[in-house]
């Protein structure tokens, strides 16, 4: 009985207990510790050359807050500020005086007036100030294959001392310094560089630029000279390289008649000088026995000219051509003429490569677009281009079956990846994007996106074209017969890309101005497409 009451006691008093703790009154609404907390949110914004916002969260209970900022450090805080502001009432600064390119660290305390013992721990951040930028942009004519000259603002008090530029650290001379600009030297050609101007360590400059390409050896072509007469010379040597610089070249018409075509019978390596003044050769080539030809960095209009024929067409048979390289260029052609390359002669060509290029405005009237009939194209490599306004109602490849000519040869190996295609095969005409016949050839289809494609056999309706292509990571937008059969599709289309994406809406931002930004997540998330339109 005892234990009894001694229990019933005890619960009581724990009653009374949980009572008292759940009383509203009672309940804890500030705490006032023995020392401020430390301010939180420390951070710089609107960081300049020389200047720096400072802000920070208010700490309870403080009445200003104490400043430091250290030089060249990282949260070492170790020796004196640079700066002490004290007395701070509010909970953002400006900070004048600083030095450009550095790193700041920048600490700040709470405190409270008349009673020391409250004063805050430290909170600290860093950050770095922006460079100055006394360097200019070199102009064209300052920058060469192998050497830029450099030229900045002299401003007294910044006594620059060191140029930087890929490899290459160059010691400014007191000369350089009194002129301003300096030569810098041991540059690669055609090289993407960012040139460094420092002042004691200090960032005050920087300009990023794009060395021309390779002179060592090359024909200088000027804006005036005879573009043809210089390809078709007998003094311009086999392997030769033109360089051109920027400006207008006609190809003028030749002794035969055959208006608007350069005539190439050797090696040959035509470049423009200036990637931001590419040369316009006005005109085409025609390839003869012994040819291999490489054109970049121009501009190749065929717009002009009396003939219709193709960009690039293939004069002798019963040869063996080199590649035909095309890389950093701008095509347009009639849109009444024929197409890009054409192969009408018994000869192989080791391969047809475009990279990098945008081709426009060639329809392809009475011809297609890449066509070989009893030739061979060894490869056809199409990759981070756009083609629009062509082969509207044409074969976009073609390769008749020439195995005849070619005994125990495959076909061609035929690669199409990271392009861009607007209104290409759009006529809703009985062709094809691939209508390749020569046995044993290999397709491979990545990484696209096609736009306004309807031709009525899709891809191909050739039982000899490759029957297990590699298509990849293909978007499609209005699109017929590429994915599936649309309204009056050939029955005779051998496959389908059945795994590529069809889009609901234009990937593009102005397709019908050129303008083939891509508007589509996906497409740039996945890499689709010329990659100049996902920048």
């Amino acid at each position: 009985m005892k234990q009894y009451k001694i229990i019933t006691l005890c619960m009581m008093v724990l009653a009374a207990a949980l009572t008292s703790c759940g009383d509203v009154d009672d309940e804890i609404t500030s705490l006032l510790l023995n020392r401020n907390l430390s301010p939180i949110n420390l951070t710089a914004k609107n960081v300049g050359e020389t200047t720096a916002d400072i802000q920070w969260t208010a700490s309870e209970h403080a009445t200003s807050y104490n400043l430091e900022i250290f030089a060249d450090d990282s949260l070492t805080f170790a020796g004196s500020p640079l700066k002490t502001i004290t007395g701070i009432e509010k909970t953002a600064i400006n900070v004048t005086g600083l030095l450009f390119d550095t790193q700041y660290s920048v600490r700040v305390q709470a405190v409270t007036a008349g009673d020391d013992s409250r004063t805050s721990k430290w909170n600290g951040a860093y950050f770095r100030t922006g460079a100055k930028q006394f360097l200019k942009n070199p102009k064209p004519a300052e920058i060469a294959d192998r050497s830029v000259i450099l030229k900045w603002e002299v401003e007294e008090g910044f006594d620059v001392t060191t140029i930087v530029v890929g490899p290459v650290t160059h010691t400014i001379t007191p000369e350089e310094k009194e002129a301003g600009q300096a030569t810098i030297e041991g540059l690669t050609p055609e090289t993407t560089y960012t040139a460094y101007l420092y002042y004691n360590g200090k960032q005050c400059g920087n300009r990023t630029f794009t060395t021309i390409a390779d002179l060592e050896g090359a024909i200088l072509v000027h804006e005036g000279d005879n573009l043809k007469q210089v390809i078709e010379a007998e003094e311009t040597p086999d392997g030769a390289t033109l360089a051109l610089y920027g400006g207008v070249y006609e190809i003028n018409v030749n002794d035969d008649g055959q208006t608007g075509a350069a005539k190439v019978n050797k090696s040959l390596t035509i470049k423009g000088i200036y990637p931001t003044d590419q040369p316009i050769v006005k005109g085409r080539f025609e390839l003869y026995a012994g040819s291999a030809l490489s054109i970049s960095q121009c501009v190749i209009d065929g717009t002009d000219n009396s003939t219709t024929d193709q960009i690039f067409n293939y004069k002798d048979a019963d040869m063996n051509y080199g590649k035909l390289n095309v890389e950093n260029c701008e095509i347009v052609g009639r849109t009444d003429g024929k197409g890009l390359v054409y192969l009408n002669v018994a000869s192989t060509v080791e391969a047809i490569a475009f990279n990098n290029c945008i081709v426009h405005g060639i329809e392809c009237s009475g011809g297609d677009f890449i066509d070989s009939r009893p030739g061979l194209p060894k490869v056809i490599s199409l990759t981070n281009s756009t083609f629009y306004h062509v082969a509207l109602a044409r074969d976009f490849i073609r390769v008749d079956d020439a195995s005849g000519n070619f005994a125990g040869q495959d076909g061609p190996k035929v690669t199409i990846d990271r392009c861009t295609f607007y209104d290409v095969g759009s006529a809703a005409a009985n062709y094809r994007l691939y209508y390749v016949r020569f046995a044993n050839n290999k397709f491979t289809f990545t990484n696209n996106v096609v736009a306004g494609f309807n031709n009525k056999r899709g891809f191909t309706n050739q039982s000899s074209s490759d029957q297990e292509p590699m298509l990849q990571n293909n978007y499609y937008y209005n699109c017929q017969n590429l994915t599936s059969a649309g309204d009056g599709a050939d029955a005779t289309i051998v496959w389908f890309d059945t795994e590529g994406k069809v889009l609901s809406s234009s990937p593009f931002a102005n397709p019908d101005n050129a303008d083939f930004k891509v508007t589509n997540d996906d497409l740039i998330k996945y890499e689709v497409g010329d990659p100049r339109w996902r920048k």
